[in-house]
C-alpha cells in the first residue's frame, strides 16, 4: 500500500489550480462583457491593463494613490477608534445600546449618497469632508463587530475581576481588550477595505484630487478606458491591503518580543519582606455580619429571607445545603457582587474569593495571575510577582509560575486560585464549594494547603461546601444550614 502524501503537500497544488481557474474565469466574464456590450463601454482586460501601467510610469498617478491612501488612513483611524468606543459603550450599558443604534442603523443602513452629499454642500470640497464621509462610513461596522464582541465577554470573569482588580482599568486592561482581539481583528480588516472603497464615494463628490475624482473626471469626459484603469489601480490598493494585513498579524509576536523590556523576575528577601510582613500579620480583621438579608431576583420569588449571620476574626462559617437554595448567592450578597433586597450586609473591603471554577485569565501566566490583585493595590510589580511567587510555592505550584492555565491540570489551577485569593491581602475570605470536580484525596490536600495559608493569615472565612467533614473539624469552624423556600441560614449546632 503505498503512503498518503502530507495533507499541505497534497492540497496546495490543486489550491493553486483552482485559484488560477478563478482569475481565469473572472478574464473570460470580462471578455464576454466586452464583447457583448461594446469595446467602448467596457474595455477588454489587455487594454485596461495597459491602461493602468500607463498611468503607473506617471509620477502624477502616484500623487493621486498617495493622496486616496492618506485619507483613507486618516479617516479609517478615526472610525475605527470612534467605533470601537461606541461598540465598547454600547456592549456595556443597555441605556448606551439603546441611544447609539438608531445612529449605527442610520448610517449602516442607508445608501450613502443621501447623506454624503449634504455633507459635502455643508462643509465644501476638501480633505476634511472626504475624510469624514469615509470615517462615518467605516464607524458602523467596526461598533457593531466590537459591540457583538462585547455582548460574549464572560461573566465570570467580570466577577472575577469585581473582587481581586476593580475598576474601568483594571477591566479593560485584563478582560475586554484581550476578549476582544479577534473582534478588533476583524474590524481592522473589514473596515479598512470598506474605507478603501469608501474613497470613491467620498472623493467622486467631495474632493478635487485623488483616485474618486479621477474616476469621476474620466468618467464626465466619456474616457471610459481610463475610468477601468483608476477603477484597476483601487482594486490593487484593496489587495495589497488584504494581502499586507495577514502579514502585520505575523509580525505582532515579533513586535512585542522586540518591544517588550521586561526582564526575568529575579526575587530576593527584601523584594517580599513588607508584603510578607502584612500577610502574616495577626491583627483582628473585620468581622463578616448579615442582618435580616432577604434578595430575590427581578420578577422573580424570594429567595433568601431574614437571614442574619456573624463571622468573627479567626473563624470559620461552614453553610451547606440542597442544590439551588441559594447558597452561591448568599456569598455574592457578602461580596457585594448582589445588592440584598431587604436587610444590611457589613463585610470588609478587601475579600478573597475562591469561586467554584478556577478563573484564571487564559492570557496571563500563572504568576500574574497571582499576582493581579497586588499590582491593582499599587504594589511594584517586582514585589508582587516576588510575593506571588512565595505564595504559589506555598500552594505547591512552585516552578509552575511561568505557565499559561492551559498548561495546568485542575488540581494545579485549583492551587494557583487558592494562592491568588491569598494575594488580595484579604480581610476576609469567602470559598464556593472551591474543591468540586476533584477526588477525595485531592480535596483533602487543597484544604490542608488553604488551612496551612490560613493559620499564616487569620481573617473571618465564610465556606459554602457540600463536604462540610472535610474541614469543619476545627474548633474555629461554625456549621450551618441553609434551607427552605425562600431560604433562611440554621445552625446545627445552636
Amino acid at each position: 500500500m503505498s503512503e498518503r502524501p502530507p495533507a499541505g503537500r497534497e492540497s496546495l497544488v490543486p489550491l493553486r489550480l483552482y485559484a488560477a481557474a478563478g482569475v481565469a474565469i473572472l478574464l473570460a466574464l470580462w471578455t464576454g462583457a466586452s464583447i457583448w456590450g461594446g469595446r467602448f463601454f467596457v474595455p477588454p482586460p489587455w487594454t485596461t491593463i495597459a491602461e493602468a501601467a500607463s498611468l503607473l510610469a506617471d509620477e502624477f498617478t502616484w500623487t493621486q494613490i498617495g493622496i486616496t491612501l492618506m485619507r483613507v488612513l486618516v479617516g479609517f483611524a478615526a472610525g475605527f477608534i470612534a467605533g470601537t468606543v461606541a461598540g465598547i459603550a454600547a456592549g456595556t450599558r443597555r441605556e448606551l445600546d439603546a441611544v447609539l443604534k438608531p445612529l449605527l442603523l442610520f448610517f449602516q443602513g442607508m445608501p450613502p449618497l443621501l447623506w454624503v452629499i449634504p455633507i459635502i454642500v455643508v462643509m465644501g470640497i476638501g480633505h476634511i469632508p472626504t475624510i469624514l464621509v469615509i470615517g462615518l462610513i467605516t464607524l458602523p461596522v467596526v461598533a457593531v463587530t466590537i459591540a457583538e464582541g462585547m455582548s460574549s465577554l464572560p461573566r465570570e470573569y467580570r466577577e472575577m475581576l469585581s473582587i481581586f482588580a476593580p475598576g474601568l482599568v483594571p477591566r479593560m486592561r485584563e478582560l475586554v481588550f484581550p476578549h476582544l482581539k479577534p473582534f478588533l481583528g476583524a474590524s481592522l480588516k473589514v473596515g479598512l477595505v470598506l474605507a478603501a472603497k469608501a474613497s470613491v464615494t467620498a472623493e467622486y463628490f467631495g474632493a478635487n484630487n485623488g483616485i474618486g475624482f479621477q474616476i469621476q473626471a474620466a468618467y464626465q469626459s466619456l474616457q471610459i478606458r481610463r475610468l477601468f484603469a483608476w477603477a484597476m489601480l483601487l482594486i490593487l490598493v484593496i489587495l495589497i491591503f488584504n494581502h499586507a494585513l495577514p502579514k502585520v498579524r505575523l509580525l505582532a509576536p515579533l513586535a512585542r518580543g522586540l518591544l517588550r523590556r521586561d526582564a526575568p523576575v529575579v526575587c530576593r528577601v527584601e523584594d517580599i519582606r513588607d508584603l510578607k510582613r502584612i500577610f502574616v500579620s495577626k491583627k483582628s480583621a473585620p468581622r463578616i455580619s448579615l442582618d435580616g438579608v432577604g434578595f430575590s431576583y427581578r420578577h422573580r420569588v424570594a429567595i433568601l429571607q431574614d437571614v442574619s449571620l456573624s463571622v468573627s476574626s479567626r473563624e470559620i462559617a461552614v453553610i451547606t445545603g440542597e442544590s439551588g437554595v441559594g447558597k452561591t448567592t448568599l456569598l455574592k450578597l457578602a461580596a457585594s457582587l448582589l445588592r440584598p433586597t431587604a436587610g444590611r450586609i457589613s463585610c470588609p473591603p478587601r475579600i478573597g474569593f475562591v469561586f467554584q471554577d478556577d478563573r484564571l485569565l487564559p492570557w496571563r501566566t500563572v504568576a500574574e495571575n497571582t499576582a493581579l490583585p497586588l499590582v491593582y493595590q499599587g504594589y511594584p510589580r517586582k514585589n508582587a510577582l516576588c510575593f506571588a511567587h512565595y505564595l504559589l510555592a506555598e500552594a505547591g505550584l512552585a516552578g509552575e509560575e511561568g505557565k499559561k492555565p492551559g498548561e495546568l491540570s485542575g488540581g494545579m489551577k485549583k492551587r494557583a486560585a487558592l494562592a491568588r485569593c491569598f494575594a488580595r491581602l484579604p480581610e476576609a475570605i469567602i470559598l464556593d464549594e472551591p474543591f468540586t470536580g476533584l477526588h477525595r484525596e485531592a480535596r483533602a490536600r487543597l484544604w490542608e494547603m488553604f488551612l496551612k495559608l490560613l493559620a499564616l493569615h487569620p481573617v473571618p472565612t465564610l465556606i459554602v461546601t457540600h463536604s462540610p467533614e472535610e474541614v469543619s473539624s476545627l474548633a474555629s469552624c461554625r456549621r450551618y444550614t441553609l434551607e427552605g423556600r425562600p431560604a433562611t441560614i440554621v445552625p446545627e449546632n445552636p
